[in-house]
C-alpha cells in the first residue's frame, strides 16, 4: 500500500481537533478487553481529554456505530438459537428496539465525549473525489470529507484505508 497520510503513534503530539472513526469510536464505547487495540484506545482518549484535545464526530459515526451495536446483538442473540443474525431481524423484529433502547446510553457517552460536525453540503462532492482518488470505500470517504469540510485534518482510527489520503494525519494503534 501506497502510504500518503502522515501516521502518528498514540504518543504523538497531538492536534487541536480530531476526528474520531467508526473504529476507534466502538472499540472505545463498547469493545472488549480482549480486543486488539482495546487498552491503547482507552489510553489513547483520556490523554485526548487530559490533554484538552476537542474530539469530533459526524452522523456518520453514529450510523455506523448503531449499526454496528445493533448487528452485535443479534448476533448474539442469534447464537441461542441458531439464526443468522438478519433471520434474528426479521423473526424476532423487537430485538432491534430493545438493542436501540440499550444503545442510548453509549451515544449519551459518545455525546459527552464529542462535539457532532455539520454535514455540509459539499461533502458528498468531496467524497466521491476521494473515493476515485484514493480508492476508498463510500464510509470512510464521507468521514473524511465531512471532517475535511470543517477544516479538520487529523483522525485517530484502527482502519489502515485512511493512510492512503494526502494531507491528513492519521493517529492509530496500528
Amino acid at each position: 500500500m501506497n502510504v500518503s497520510a502522515k501516521q502518528l503513534d498514540f504518543d504523538a503530539k497531538l492536534p487541536e481537533i480530531i476526528y474520531w472513526d467508526t473504529s476507534f469510536t466502538t472499540l472505545y464505547l463498547y469493545g472488549e478487553p480482549t480486543e486488539p487495540y482495546y487498552a491503547e484506545c482507552h489510553a489513547f482518549q483520556q490523554r485526548l481529554k487530559s490533554e484538552g484535545v476537542l474530539s469530533v464526530v459526524s452522523d456518520f459515526v453514529y450510523d455506523e456505530t448503531a449499526f454496528i451495536w445493533l448487528k452485535r446483538e443479534l448476533i448474539k442473540a442469534g447464537q441461542s438459537l441458531g439464526l443468522h443474525w438478519l433471520d434474528m431481524k426479521d423473526k424476532h423484529p423487537n430485538l432491534i428496539g430493545q438493542a436501540m433502547r440499550d444503545f442510548k446510553e453509549k451515544k449519551a457517552d459518545l455525546e459527552e465525549l464529542t462535539l457532532k460536525l455539520p454535514i455540509a453540503d459539499e461533502v458528498t462532492t468531496l467524497a466521491f473525489d476521494l473515493m476515485e482518488q484514493f480508492d476508498l470505500l463510500p464510509t470512510d470517504a464521507y468521514h473524511i470529507a465531512t471532517a475535511l469540510s470543517s477544516e479538520v485534518t487529523a483522525f485517530v482510527t484502527i482502519d489502515e484505508d485512511f493512510l492512503q489520503v494526502d494531507g491528513i494525519e492519521v493517529y492509530t494503534a496500528l
